[in-house]
């Protein structure tokens, strides 16, 4: 690899670029940004801090509506900034994401791949959606880094010879706070961390470490929820609601699936608010029914559209022509989807454990807005960072294809 790309490819050089992104973050917010809405993690952090109560409306009791760590990430900021706290949380936003890159570059450099995580870093710092999603007061902008760091924890203990307790008892803090940030992550760490004892990185002894810190951690989230409901809820409350939702004009694609209408997703809406969460998911449930027939043809055909919306834009961006998203999401997904897919084809060849990791890791993100819908940007930017990361292996990995052809050129013309 030429000295020119290795300088430009320093950790130095990545950590000065995330530097400059950061500041030009703050800067935005300060300066652009006009507004900054939150909505259900919102309000139950302001019910928090003024009823001392985690609830979306304080009439119905508590909530298990959303995972807790970011409606009490959001509260701290009521509590310290008041009427300030949405600028106050996109600014800490802002200063969070100064983390991706370093923990892409960090994790990478374990498989001793640093040029990987490199570019890696700079893809992100180039992404126009995580640039401006960090204004947007939504759990990803502290689930990646934590997804992130939860990773280099794994990874770490997976390559050590010899891991510490505390190193096992940190990582099932931080299993226990990834948990509680998104439910989308659950099966595929569940699956990793079983991964550690099956190729013998830890034993079973400090696999139940890891677990009995977990659990613990967890614990008190799932015995509250019992106590709220009078029954077992061991993340949060939304399912029939996201696969009804699935069906309305605001989260389905295709005219012909839409097959509850806008006024009377709006009727329910209107419902929440006098009847509790369990109730409600039992009108989704017979609302989702009664449209659908419980035919599975629906459910497929919703499925493929909802992967479609996933991989590209939500629904309601499709007829969105304007520069901006043209630009800044339709083409720029399209390239990334396609550099995804080549990169993917060249793992085949040189690494199918990894090849078969990263397609466990897209079905793991993929399959549950298949069953629900996909009307959000923020479940693809979940893990799109994956995306940069395989996109950065392929670019290094033609370039050095391109050299070595270059250089065999050279050799059969000097002989």
């Amino acid at each position: 690899m030429p000295s020119k790309l290795d300088f430009f490819l320093s950790y130095f050089n990545l950590l000065v670029a995330t530097a400059v992104v950061t500041g030009l973050k703050v800067l935005y917010i300060v300066f652009v940004q006009k507004e900054f809405v939150g909505i259900e993690d919102f309000t139950i952090a302001k019910n928090i801090v003024t009823f001392h109560q985690y609830s979306e409306f304080i009439n119905l009791g508590g909530t298990a509506f959303k995972l807790p760590v970011y409606p009490i990430f959001i509260s701290l900021f009521i509590a310290f900034f008041g009427s300030k706290a949405l600028f106050g949380v996109a600014l800490f936003q802002a200063f969070l994401s100064f983390s991706v890159p370093m923990l892409l570059y960090k994790i990478l450099k374990l498989f001793g791949s640093e040029k990987v995580g490199v570019l890696s870093g700079f893809l992100y710092l180039m992404s126009p959606a995580y640039f401006l999603y960090s204004g947007i007061i939504e759990a990803t902008n502290v689930f990646v880094p934590l997804l992130l760091l939860w990773f280099f924890l794994y990874f770490k203990i997976w390559f050590s010879k010899e891991n510490k307790p505390f190193s096992l008892v940190f990582f099932g803090l931080a299993t226990s706070f990834l948990f509680l940030t998104q439910v989308v992550i659950v099966p595929l760490a569940c699956l990793l961390i079983a991964g550690l004892l099956i190729f013998k990185r830890v034993n079973f002894k400090n696999l139940m470490l890891i677990i009995c810190t977990a659990s613990l951690f967890y614990a008190p989230w799932v015995v509250r929820n019992y106590y709220v409901f009078d029954q077992v809820v061991l993340s949060k409350t939304p399912t029939w609601q996201n696969i009804y939702f699935g069906f309305t004009p605001k989260g389905q694609l295709l005219h012909d699936l839409q097959l509850i209408s806008a006024a009377r997703d709006n009727s329910l809406y209107q419902m929440r608010d006098q009847n509790d969460e369990l109730v409600m998911e039992q009108v989704y449930k017979k609302e989702t029914l009664k449209a659908t027939h419980g035919e599975p043809y629906f459910f497929i055909r919703k499925a493929a559209s909802n992967l479609l919306c996933l991989w590209f834009v939500p629904p309601k961006y499709f007829e969105d022509h304007s520069l901006q998203v043209l630009l800044g999401r339709k083409i720029y997904v399209l390239i990334l989807d396609l550099l995804t897919a080549f990169s993917l084809f060249y793992l085949y060849r040189r690494s199918k454990i990894v090849f078969w990791f990263s397609l466990l890791f897209f079905a793991n993100f993929s399959f549950p807005y298949m069953i629900g819908h996909a009307a959000n940007m923020r479940f693809k930017l979940d893990f799109e960072w994956y995306q940069l990361v395989l996109a950065a292996f392929l670019l290094l990995e033609v370039f050095g294809d391109l050299q070595s052809a270059k250089k065999r050129h050279c050799v059969s013309a000097l002989s």
